[in-house]
């Protein structure tokens, strides 16, 4: 297939590709968006989906990742409210001045000699941090930061014998990542419809390059397609590679010689029904300290909560990361320990996620002292007539649109344009049509299996199997009760729609129920 200058191959169909994408299409450039998955399948949905700051990179004397950060959890409220929703969340704290030596040399090292406290962090350390959040935020729409004692009516019941204080501060929370990616490139195929510009999302596939060509392969052809009938040829200008923790991967496909940019580590969370947590947590957020001092949140989901996170060294390919018995007890002790008097215990987790940050390469003592700031390395192939590769390191859900402008202005530059449009002021809806946007935002449902809606997503938002639209589409995953019967009506939506054999129906139900149960803990029910 041969594509008309200027042309852009991106890699990755995660936030931060999806945005990449969005801005080069508004800006007149044509863009194959390829991932070897679905779209959002990886570090994306397995995130703890909080649009926030950076409370704790203030103690790293990272200001200006803060000052960023919160500038676009500001414009993320006002121009994605669809998606995103302001979230209050409150700090347990134990005593009145503890955590200022720790606290100073993460400051002066950056995190190089270790960011495991010495003690927990004190109300006053904690304050004046808050402090300074509400200094970088500027933000008039939220409240600022308090203080309250434990036990103080309308605060959440933590453990008043081990905490004394709860610190209260606002942040933002997108319920599902997954549908904001969607909404992202909706608004991609929007801007290349009206101005022209070729646009094609390409899910399950592999990108190869030799010379000035890139051949691209479906995933389930294997090695054996290149070359064959099932691949495509496209001679992209630029090539962005945007595929988080496998940026390592991709540029060995690329053919690129690289030194290892990436040391990605595994975070794990879990969903919970808890009645008694659910109501404990009043709709509000708790941001604690673990026993060895790293950050857990515990966070309303919908009907639920979600607890989140551990930081470990992770070199396997992403997609096999999956949440050990070690973490989730790990995560379900620093549970018990905040509210010791719920009855807390493993038996209450719904479903489990694990998912794989892509974070830089580090000689850091801990993972937590890793800079969270994204990059972006200009690769020269060193051919005569091969595209240059950028590959973008790093990155957060928050920062999403202002890591997509500088990649893109960066793309502009060296294709010779100039920008023509810019999403800072530009708002994200769920999709362009209103009706379905309403029951998108009621996902997941809570009656019947949404028929319509998975039909649209098959038509409209490049679903091809039962795991796009359970896990990514139709959020089926957070049901309570999802069962055998539902998964089999939409294995019969996707064979009408001509994405499976209807043969294999039931093949594909057992194969869905078996990701489920592996993948993330969850039970599908009997009919």
């Amino acid at each position: 297939m041969s594509v008309a200058a200027p042309h852009v191959l991106v890699l990755g169909g995660g936030i931060n590709g999806s945005a990449i994408a969005r801005d080069l299409v508004l800006n007149g450039v044509g863009v194959t968006l390829v991932d070897r998955g679905d779209i959002a399948s990886g570090a994306t949905a397995y995130s703890s989906r909080l649009i926030h700051g950076g409370l704790r990179y203030l103690e790293f004397g990272e200001f200006d990742l803060v000052r960023e950060s919160l500038a676009e959890r500001g414009r993320l409220l006002r121009l994605a409210k669809d998606h995103v929703r302001p979230l209050e969340l409150m700090i347990p704290v134990a005593s009145r001045g503890g955590g200022w030596t720790s606290a100073a040399l993460r400051f002066l090292t950056g995190g190089r000699l270790g960011a495991k406290a010495t003690g927990p962090r004190g109300v006053w350390l904690v304050r004046m941090g808050l402090w300074l959040y509400d200094r970088y935020a500027r933000d008039e729409t939220l409240p600022k930061h308090s203080a309250h004692c434990v036990g103080e009516p309308g605060t959440p019941p933590v453990d008043a014998a081990t905490y004394r204080w709860l610190c209260a501060y606002w942040d933002a929370q997108v319920e599902f990542p997954e549908r904001f990616t969607i909404a992202l490139l909706h608004d991609a195929r929007a801007a290349a419809e009206a101005s022209g510009a070729p646009f094609e999302v390409l899910t399950y596939h592999r990108a190869w390059r030799s010379g000035a060509q890139v051949e691209i392969v479906p995933m389930d052809a294997g090695v054996a397609a290149v070359g064959s009938a099932a691949s495509r040829i496209i001679e992209p200008d630029i090539i962005v590679n945007a595929t988080g923790a496998s940026v390592d991967r991709a540029l060995a496909d690329l053919a690129i010689e690289s030194p290892r940019l990436m040391g990605p580590t595994k975070g794990s969370h879990f969903v919970t029904r808890h009645a008694r947590l659910i109501e404990a947590l009043g709709g509000r957020g708790i941001y604690a300290e673990a026993a060895d001092g790293r950050p857990v949140f515990v966070l309303p989901l919908g009907d639920a909560v979600l607890v989140g996170t551990t930081d470990i060294p992770f070199d396997a390919p992403p997609e096999t990361a999956v949440a050990t018995d070690a973490e989730l007890d790990y995560l379900v002790a620093t549970v018990a320990g905040i509210f010791p008097a719920l009855g807390f215990a493993r038996g209450d987790i719904d479903f489990h996620y694990a998912g794989v940050r892509p974070l830089p390469r580090s000689d850091a003592a801990s993972t937590a002292g890793v800079t969270r700031r994204h990059a972006i390395v200009d690769h020269k192939p060193g051919e005569s007539g091969a595209p240059p590769v950028l590959s973008v390191i790093g990155g957060k859900l928050t920062t999403c649109r202002v890591l997509a402008e500088i990649v893109a202005d960066r793309v502009l530059d060296k294709l010779g344009r100039s920008r023509q449009i810019s999403t800072r002021e530009r708002p994200l809806r769920a999709c362009d049509d209103d009706a379905i946007a309403a029951q998108f935002g009621a996902l997941p449902p809570r009656g019947e299996i949404p028929e319509d809606l998975a039909r649209w997503s098959i038509r409209r938002e490049w679903a091809t199997n039962l795991a796009d639209l359970v896990e990514r589409r139709l959020m089926l995953l957070y049901h309570p009760r999802l069962t055998r019967r539902w998964l089999r009506r939409l294995a019969k939506i996707l064979a009408d729609e001509g994405k499976v054999a209807e043969a294999s129906i039931e093949e594909h139900v057992a194969d869905a129920i078996a990701r489920l149960a592996e993948h993330y803990g969850k039970r599908v029910y009997d009919d």
